[in-house]
Protein backbone atom coordinates (compact mmCIF):
# COMPACT_ATOMS: atom_id res chain seq x y z
CA UNK A 1 0.00 0.00 0.00
CA UNK A 2 1.90 3.01 -1.23
CA UNK A 3 1.26 6.74 -1.62
CA UNK A 4 -1.14 7.18 1.27
CA UNK A 5 -0.30 10.87 1.46
CA UNK A 6 1.58 12.32 -1.50
CA UNK A 7 3.34 15.53 -0.60
CA UNK A 8 1.95 18.90 0.41
CA UNK A 9 0.58 21.84 -1.52
CA UNK A 10 1.43 20.32 -4.84
CA UNK A 11 -9.27 12.22 -0.53
CA UNK A 12 -17.74 -10.14 9.07
CA UNK A 13 -16.26 -12.12 6.46
CA UNK A 14 -19.83 -13.04 5.48
CA UNK A 15 -21.87 -10.25 3.94
CA UNK A 16 -24.93 -9.19 5.89
CA UNK A 17 -28.31 -9.87 4.27
CA UNK A 18 -29.27 -7.23 1.75
CA UNK A 19 -30.88 -4.29 3.58
CA UNK A 20 -32.75 -3.11 0.50
CA UNK A 21 -36.09 -4.32 1.80
CA UNK A 22 -35.60 -3.05 5.33
CA UNK A 23 -38.49 -0.81 6.24
CA UNK A 24 -39.21 1.77 8.89
CA UNK A 25 -40.30 -0.83 11.43
CA UNK A 26 -37.24 -3.04 11.17
CA UNK A 27 -35.41 -4.00 14.38
CA UNK A 28 -32.03 -2.41 15.11
CA UNK A 29 -28.95 -4.20 13.86
CA UNK A 30 -27.03 -6.39 16.28
CA UNK A 31 -23.95 -4.84 17.83
CA UNK A 32 -20.57 -6.26 16.81
CA UNK A 33 -19.02 -8.58 19.37
CA UNK A 34 -16.65 -6.81 21.77
CA UNK A 35 -13.84 -9.07 22.92
CA UNK A 36 -12.18 -8.85 26.30
CA UNK A 37 -8.61 -7.72 26.87
CA UNK A 38 -7.39 -11.28 27.51
CA UNK A 39 -8.76 -12.35 24.14
CA UNK A 40 -7.19 -9.42 22.29
CA UNK A 41 -3.84 -9.99 23.98
CA UNK A 42 -4.00 -13.57 22.76
CA UNK A 43 -4.10 -12.17 19.24
CA UNK A 44 -1.08 -9.97 19.93
CA UNK A 45 -3.17 -6.82 19.55
CA UNK A 46 -1.44 -4.08 21.49
CA UNK A 47 -3.62 -1.10 22.33
CA UNK A 48 -0.64 1.25 22.62
CA UNK A 49 1.06 1.27 19.21
CA UNK A 50 -0.26 3.68 16.56
CA UNK A 51 0.48 2.60 13.01
CA UNK A 52 0.82 5.31 10.38
CA UNK A 53 1.82 5.43 6.74
CA UNK A 54 3.13 8.80 5.53
CA UNK A 55 1.21 10.57 8.26
CA UNK A 56 -2.12 8.74 7.85
CA UNK A 57 -3.29 6.62 10.78
CA UNK A 58 -3.98 3.00 9.75
CA UNK A 59 -6.44 0.85 11.71
CA UNK A 60 -6.87 -2.89 11.24
CA UNK A 61 -10.45 -4.06 10.87
CA UNK A 62 -9.66 -7.12 13.03
CA UNK A 63 -8.63 -4.91 15.94
CA UNK A 64 -11.70 -2.71 15.55
CA UNK A 65 -13.98 -5.75 15.53
CA UNK A 66 -12.17 -7.18 18.55
CA UNK A 67 -12.74 -4.04 20.61
CA UNK A 68 -9.05 -3.29 21.16
CA UNK A 69 -8.54 0.17 22.69
CA UNK A 70 -7.39 2.35 19.78
CA UNK A 71 -8.14 5.73 21.32
CA UNK A 72 -4.50 6.79 20.94
CA UNK A 73 -4.83 6.27 17.20
CA UNK A 74 -8.07 8.28 17.17
CA UNK A 75 -6.31 11.17 18.90
CA UNK A 76 -3.43 10.97 16.42
CA UNK A 77 -5.83 11.07 13.46
CA UNK A 78 -8.56 13.43 14.64
CA UNK A 79 -6.97 15.42 17.46
CA UNK A 80 -5.27 18.82 17.28
CA UNK A 81 -2.18 17.50 15.46
CA UNK A 82 -3.90 15.03 13.13
CA UNK A 83 -4.76 15.43 9.46
CA UNK A 84 -8.42 14.68 10.17
CA UNK A 85 -8.59 11.37 8.33
CA UNK A 86 -7.74 7.72 8.97
CA UNK A 87 -8.01 4.53 6.95
CA UNK A 88 -9.21 1.04 7.87
CA UNK A 89 -7.70 -1.96 6.11
CA UNK A 90 -8.57 -5.64 5.99
CA UNK A 91 -12.34 -5.18 5.60
CA UNK A 92 -13.91 -8.45 4.45
CA UNK A 93 -15.54 -8.29 1.02
CA UNK A 94 -14.65 -4.66 0.34
CA UNK A 95 -12.94 -5.22 -3.01
CA UNK A 96 -15.91 -7.09 -4.44
CA UNK A 97 -18.43 -4.55 -3.17
CA UNK A 98 -16.38 -1.66 -4.56
CA UNK A 99 -16.00 -3.26 -7.99
CA UNK A 100 -19.71 -4.05 -7.99
CA UNK A 101 -20.84 -0.46 -7.46
CA UNK A 102 -18.38 2.14 -8.76
CA UNK A 103 -18.62 1.18 -12.45
CA UNK A 104 -22.38 1.74 -12.16
CA UNK A 105 -21.65 5.42 -11.60
CA UNK A 106 -20.17 5.57 -15.10
CA UNK A 107 -22.99 3.56 -16.65
CA UNK A 108 -25.81 5.53 -15.05
CA UNK A 109 -24.24 8.86 -15.98
CA UNK A 110 -24.04 7.64 -19.59
CA UNK A 111 -27.82 7.12 -19.80
CA UNK A 112 -29.84 9.66 -21.82
CA UNK A 113 -30.75 12.80 -19.87
CA UNK A 114 -34.45 12.10 -20.25
CA UNK A 115 -33.94 8.79 -18.41
CA UNK A 116 -31.85 10.28 -15.60
CA UNK A 117 -34.32 13.14 -15.17
CA UNK A 118 -36.99 10.64 -14.10
CA UNK A 119 -35.04 10.18 -10.88
CA UNK A 120 -34.44 13.82 -9.93
CA UNK A 121 -36.12 14.74 -6.64
CA UNK A 122 -36.26 18.50 -6.10
CA UNK A 123 -38.55 18.27 -3.05
CA UNK A 124 -35.69 16.82 -0.99
CA UNK A 125 -33.24 19.50 -2.16
CA UNK A 126 -31.90 16.86 -4.57
CA UNK A 127 -30.89 14.68 -1.61
CA UNK A 128 -32.52 11.54 -3.02
CA UNK A 129 -32.08 10.20 -6.52
CA UNK A 130 -30.05 11.82 -9.30
CA UNK A 131 -28.51 15.29 -8.97
CA UNK A 132 -26.41 17.13 -11.55
CA UNK A 133 -25.72 20.85 -11.74
CA UNK A 134 -27.75 21.64 -8.62
CA UNK A 135 -24.97 22.04 -6.07
CA UNK A 136 -22.75 25.10 -5.71
CA UNK A 137 -19.13 24.24 -6.47
CA UNK A 138 -18.19 27.61 -5.00
CA UNK A 139 -20.12 30.87 -4.50
CA UNK A 140 -21.84 31.82 -7.74
CA UNK A 141 -20.73 28.70 -9.65
CA UNK A 142 -22.94 25.65 -9.98
CA UNK A 143 -21.26 22.28 -10.23
CA UNK A 144 -21.53 20.88 -13.75
CA UNK A 145 -18.47 18.68 -13.31
CA UNK A 146 -20.03 15.83 -11.36
CA UNK A 147 -23.29 13.98 -10.90
CA UNK A 148 -24.51 12.23 -7.77
CA UNK A 149 -26.99 9.53 -6.87
CA UNK A 150 -28.22 9.81 -3.27
CA UNK A 151 -30.19 7.39 -1.11
CA UNK A 152 -30.33 5.99 2.40
CA UNK A 153 -27.98 2.96 2.39
CA UNK A 154 -29.83 1.17 5.20
CA UNK A 155 -33.56 1.79 4.89
CA UNK A 156 -35.66 2.17 1.76
CA UNK A 157 -38.32 3.82 3.93
CA UNK A 158 -36.36 5.72 6.59
CA UNK A 159 -39.40 7.21 8.30
CA UNK A 160 -42.99 5.94 8.42
CA UNK A 161 -44.47 9.11 9.96
CA UNK A 162 -45.78 11.18 7.01
CA UNK A 163 -45.58 14.38 9.05
CA UNK A 164 -41.84 13.91 9.60
CA UNK A 165 -41.31 12.99 5.95
CA UNK A 166 -43.09 16.19 4.95
CA UNK A 167 -41.10 18.26 7.44
CA UNK A 168 -37.69 16.74 6.66
CA UNK A 169 -37.74 15.39 3.09
CA UNK A 170 -33.96 15.90 2.81
CA UNK A 171 -33.38 12.98 5.17
CA UNK A 172 -36.63 11.04 5.54
CA UNK A 173 -38.09 10.74 2.04
CA UNK A 174 -38.28 7.14 0.77
CA UNK A 175 -35.43 6.08 -1.46
CA UNK A 176 -35.67 6.88 -5.16
CA UNK A 177 -34.48 3.97 -7.30
CA UNK A 178 -34.18 3.64 -11.09
CA UNK A 179 -35.52 0.08 -11.00
CA UNK A 180 -37.34 0.41 -14.31
CA UNK A 181 -34.23 1.60 -16.17
CA UNK A 182 -31.23 0.53 -14.09
CA UNK A 183 -32.22 -2.19 -11.57
CA UNK A 184 -28.66 -3.23 -10.77
CA UNK A 185 -28.02 0.00 -8.86
CA UNK A 186 -30.16 -0.75 -5.80
CA UNK A 187 -28.49 -3.97 -4.52
CA UNK A 188 -24.94 -2.79 -5.20
CA UNK A 189 -25.56 0.61 -3.57
CA UNK A 190 -27.20 -0.86 -0.46
CA UNK A 191 -24.65 -3.64 0.03
CA UNK A 192 -21.57 -1.40 -0.04
CA UNK A 193 -23.37 1.33 1.89
CA UNK A 194 -24.34 -0.96 4.75
CA UNK A 195 -20.84 -2.40 4.96
CA UNK A 196 -19.43 1.13 5.27
CA UNK A 197 -21.90 1.95 8.05
CA UNK A 198 -20.97 -1.25 9.90
CA UNK A 199 -17.28 -0.31 9.86
CA UNK A 200 -18.20 3.27 10.74
CA UNK A 201 -19.87 2.09 13.94
CA UNK A 202 -16.62 0.40 14.97
CA UNK A 203 -14.63 3.58 14.28
CA UNK A 204 -17.25 5.58 16.19
CA UNK A 205 -16.88 3.34 19.25
CA UNK A 206 -13.20 4.22 19.32
CA UNK A 207 -14.00 7.92 18.94
CA UNK A 208 -16.36 7.69 21.93
CA UNK A 209 -13.66 5.97 23.97
CA UNK A 210 -11.20 8.77 23.22
CA UNK A 211 -13.69 11.58 23.88
CA UNK A 212 -14.88 9.96 27.12
CA UNK A 213 -11.29 9.78 28.34
CA UNK A 214 -11.14 13.57 28.03
CA UNK A 215 -14.64 14.63 29.02
CA UNK A 216 -15.70 11.97 31.50
CA UNK A 217 -19.32 12.51 32.56
CA UNK A 218 -19.56 15.60 30.35
CA UNK A 219 -19.88 13.30 27.33
CA UNK A 220 -23.65 13.24 27.04
CA UNK A 221 -25.73 10.48 25.51
CA UNK A 222 -26.62 12.80 22.62
CA UNK A 223 -22.92 13.18 21.83
CA UNK A 224 -22.12 9.45 21.73
CA UNK A 225 -21.15 8.88 18.12
CA UNK A 226 -21.64 5.11 17.95
CA UNK A 227 -25.11 5.30 19.51
CA UNK A 228 -26.03 8.10 17.12
CA UNK A 229 -25.08 6.03 14.08
CA UNK A 230 -26.77 2.85 15.32
CA UNK A 231 -30.07 4.57 16.09
CA UNK A 232 -30.28 7.11 13.28
CA UNK A 233 -32.66 6.68 10.34
CA UNK A 234 -31.01 9.57 8.50
CA UNK A 235 -27.81 8.04 7.09
CA UNK A 236 -27.17 9.14 3.51
CA UNK A 237 -24.96 7.63 0.81
CA UNK A 238 -23.77 9.32 -2.37
CA UNK A 239 -22.51 7.63 -5.51
CA UNK A 240 -20.44 10.33 -7.22
CA UNK A 241 -19.43 10.50 -10.85
CA UNK A 242 -16.94 13.12 -12.07
CA UNK A 243 -17.26 13.72 -15.79
CA UNK A 244 -14.24 13.77 -18.07
CA UNK A 245 -12.97 17.27 -18.90
CA UNK A 246 -12.16 17.09 -22.59
CA UNK A 247 -11.62 20.72 -23.61
CA UNK A 248 -10.90 23.06 -20.69
CA UNK A 249 -7.14 23.73 -20.65
CA UNK A 250 -7.20 26.28 -17.80
CA UNK A 251 -5.02 25.49 -14.76
CA UNK A 252 -6.66 23.27 -12.17
CA UNK A 253 -7.21 24.60 -8.69
CA UNK A 254 -7.48 22.39 -5.62
CA UNK A 255 -11.27 22.76 -5.70
CA UNK A 256 -11.80 22.36 -9.45
CA UNK A 257 -13.74 19.07 -9.17
CA UNK A 258 -15.25 19.60 -5.71
CA UNK A 259 -15.07 22.80 -3.67
CA UNK A 260 -13.51 23.10 -0.23
CA UNK A 261 -16.01 22.13 2.45
CA UNK A 262 -16.52 20.09 5.60
CA UNK A 263 -19.33 17.56 5.82
CA UNK A 264 -22.11 18.64 8.17
CA UNK A 265 -22.85 15.15 9.52
CA UNK A 266 -21.04 13.15 12.19
CA UNK A 267 -18.72 10.70 10.42
CA UNK A 268 -18.08 10.20 6.70
CA UNK A 269 -16.85 6.97 5.13
CA UNK A 270 -15.04 7.27 1.80
CA UNK A 271 -14.51 4.48 -0.71
CA UNK A 272 -11.32 4.61 -2.81
CA UNK A 273 -12.07 6.20 -6.17
CA UNK A 274 -12.08 4.39 -9.50
CA UNK A 275 -10.98 6.02 -12.77
CA UNK A 276 -12.27 5.15 -16.24
CA UNK A 277 -11.23 5.81 -19.81
CA UNK A 278 -13.96 6.14 -22.44
CA UNK A 279 -14.73 8.06 -25.60
CA UNK A 280 -17.40 10.78 -25.26
CA UNK A 281 -20.89 9.27 -25.26
CA UNK A 282 -19.72 5.67 -24.82
CA UNK A 283 -22.16 3.56 -22.75
CA UNK A 284 -19.31 1.48 -21.28
CA UNK A 285 -15.71 2.42 -20.44
CA UNK A 286 -12.91 1.12 -22.61
CA UNK A 287 -10.79 0.64 -19.48
CA UNK A 288 -11.81 0.56 -15.81
CA UNK A 289 -9.97 1.12 -12.54
CA UNK A 290 -6.99 2.61 -14.35
CA UNK A 291 -4.06 4.38 -12.74
CA UNK A 292 -4.55 8.10 -12.17
CA UNK A 293 -2.79 9.84 -15.10
CA UNK A 294 -2.30 13.17 -13.28
CA UNK A 295 -0.46 12.83 -9.93
CA UNK A 296 -1.73 16.23 -8.76
CA UNK A 297 -5.41 15.32 -9.17
CA UNK A 298 -7.57 13.72 -6.49
CA UNK A 299 -8.67 14.20 -2.89
CA UNK A 300 -7.05 16.85 -0.68
CA UNK A 301 -7.55 17.58 3.01
CA UNK A 302 -6.65 20.74 4.89
CA UNK A 303 -4.81 19.91 8.10
CA UNK A 304 -5.22 21.62 11.46
CA UNK A 305 -2.34 24.01 10.65
CA UNK A 306 -3.78 24.96 7.25
CA UNK A 307 -1.56 22.69 5.15
CA UNK A 308 -3.14 21.09 2.06
CA UNK A 309 -2.25 17.43 1.63
CA UNK A 310 -3.22 14.98 -1.06
CA UNK A 311 -4.65 11.68 0.19
CA UNK A 312 -4.75 8.50 -1.87
CA UNK A 313 -7.00 5.86 -0.32
CA UNK A 314 -5.62 2.38 -1.11
CA UNK A 315 -8.05 0.13 -2.96
CA UNK A 316 -8.29 -2.29 -0.03
CA UNK A 317 -9.19 0.39 2.53
CA UNK A 318 -11.95 2.75 3.57
CA UNK A 319 -11.20 6.26 4.82
CA UNK A 320 -13.11 7.99 7.63
CA UNK A 321 -13.24 11.70 8.36
CA UNK A 322 -15.07 13.78 10.95
CA UNK A 323 -18.06 16.00 10.20
CA UNK A 324 -19.15 19.29 11.73
CA UNK A 325 -21.79 17.70 13.98
CA UNK A 326 -19.15 15.70 15.84
CA UNK A 327 -17.02 18.82 16.26
CA UNK A 328 -19.97 20.63 17.86
CA UNK A 329 -21.03 17.75 20.10
CA UNK A 330 -17.50 17.01 21.39
CA UNK A 331 -16.48 20.63 21.90
CA UNK A 332 -13.77 20.30 19.27
CA UNK A 333 -12.08 17.14 20.56
CA UNK A 334 -13.06 15.67 17.19
CA UNK A 335 -12.65 18.28 14.47
CA UNK A 336 -14.32 18.45 11.07
CA UNK A 337 -12.11 17.78 8.06
CA UNK A 338 -12.08 20.37 5.24
CA UNK A 339 -11.55 18.62 1.92
CA UNK A 340 -11.72 19.21 -1.83
CA UNK A 341 -11.10 17.34 -5.09
CA UNK A 342 -8.74 18.62 -7.78
CA UNK A 343 -9.60 17.75 -11.38
CA UNK A 344 -7.16 16.23 -13.84
CA UNK A 345 -5.17 18.75 -15.84
CA UNK A 346 -5.65 18.94 -19.61
CA UNK A 347 -4.71 17.01 -21.75
CA UNK A 348 -4.39 14.15 -19.21
CA UNK A 349 -8.06 14.76 -18.41
CA UNK A 350 -9.28 13.79 -21.88
CA UNK A 351 -11.70 10.85 -21.72
CA UNK A 352 -10.84 10.16 -18.04
CA UNK A 353 -13.66 10.16 -15.50
CA UNK A 354 -13.87 9.30 -11.80
CA UNK A 355 -16.37 7.44 -9.62
CA UNK A 356 -16.45 7.12 -5.86
CA UNK A 357 -18.89 6.50 -3.00
CA UNK A 358 -19.35 8.33 0.30
CA UNK A 359 -21.55 7.47 3.26
CA UNK A 360 -22.58 10.26 5.63
CA UNK A 361 -23.45 8.99 9.10
CA UNK A 362 -25.41 11.60 11.03
CA UNK A 363 -28.00 12.13 13.78
CA UNK A 364 -31.74 12.01 13.37
CA UNK A 365 -33.32 15.36 12.64
CA UNK A 366 -34.70 15.98 16.13
CA UNK A 367 -31.30 15.44 17.78
CA UNK A 368 -30.15 18.40 19.91
CA UNK A 369 -26.82 19.98 19.01
CA UNK A 370 -25.20 21.11 22.26
CA UNK A 371 -21.52 21.33 23.09
CA UNK A 372 -20.31 19.79 26.38
CA UNK A 373 -20.12 22.05 29.40
CA UNK A 374 -16.82 23.83 29.83
CA UNK A 375 -15.69 23.56 26.20
CA UNK A 376 -14.72 26.48 23.98
CA UNK A 377 -17.82 28.06 22.35
CA UNK A 378 -15.83 28.84 19.19
CA UNK A 379 -15.78 25.12 18.39
CA UNK A 380 -19.49 25.46 17.55
CA UNK A 381 -18.82 28.12 14.91
CA UNK A 382 -18.79 25.76 11.97
CA UNK A 383 -20.68 25.78 8.70
CA UNK A 384 -24.28 26.96 8.90
CA UNK A 385 -24.70 26.05 12.58
CA UNK A 386 -26.34 28.41 15.05
CA UNK A 387 -26.75 27.66 18.78
CA UNK A 388 -30.13 26.16 19.59
CA UNK A 389 -30.46 24.26 16.31
CA UNK A 390 -31.43 20.62 16.09
CA UNK A 391 -29.59 18.52 13.55
CA UNK A 392 -32.55 18.90 11.19
CA UNK A 393 -32.30 22.68 11.41
CA UNK A 394 -28.56 22.50 10.82
CA UNK A 395 -28.93 20.18 7.82
CA UNK A 396 -31.56 22.40 6.21
CA UNK A 397 -29.42 25.51 6.66
CA UNK A 398 -26.50 23.64 5.09
CA UNK A 399 -28.55 22.55 2.08
CA UNK A 400 -29.64 26.15 1.56
CA UNK A 401 -25.99 27.19 1.27
CA UNK A 402 -25.01 24.61 -1.31
CA UNK A 403 -28.06 23.92 -3.47
CA UNK A 404 -29.94 25.95 -6.06
CA UNK A 405 -33.63 25.93 -5.08
CA UNK A 406 -34.66 27.12 -8.55
CA UNK A 407 -32.70 24.67 -10.72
Amino acid sequence: MEDWVAGTLGNRAVCAPSPSSRGAGSPPRARPRVWRRAETEAFGMSSDAVETKDGVVVLDYAKLAAGVDLSAAIERAYGPDGIGLLVVRGIPGLAELRSGLLPLGFRFAALPNEVKDRYVHARSSYSFGWSHGKELLKPGQFDEFKGSYYNNPQYDVPQADPALVEKYPENYHPNVWPDADFPELRPAFMSLGQRMVDVGVLVAEQCDRYVRSRLGDRLTRDAELARTIRESRACKARLLYYFAINEDATPRTRDSWCGWHSDHGSLTALCPAMYFEAAPGAPEPARSDIALPDPEAGLYVRTRNGEERKVVIPKDCLAFQIGESSQILTGGLLRATPHAVQALAYPASRNISRSTFAVFMQPDNDAPMRAPQGTDPKEQRVGAFQPGMTFGDFARATFAKFYNPYA
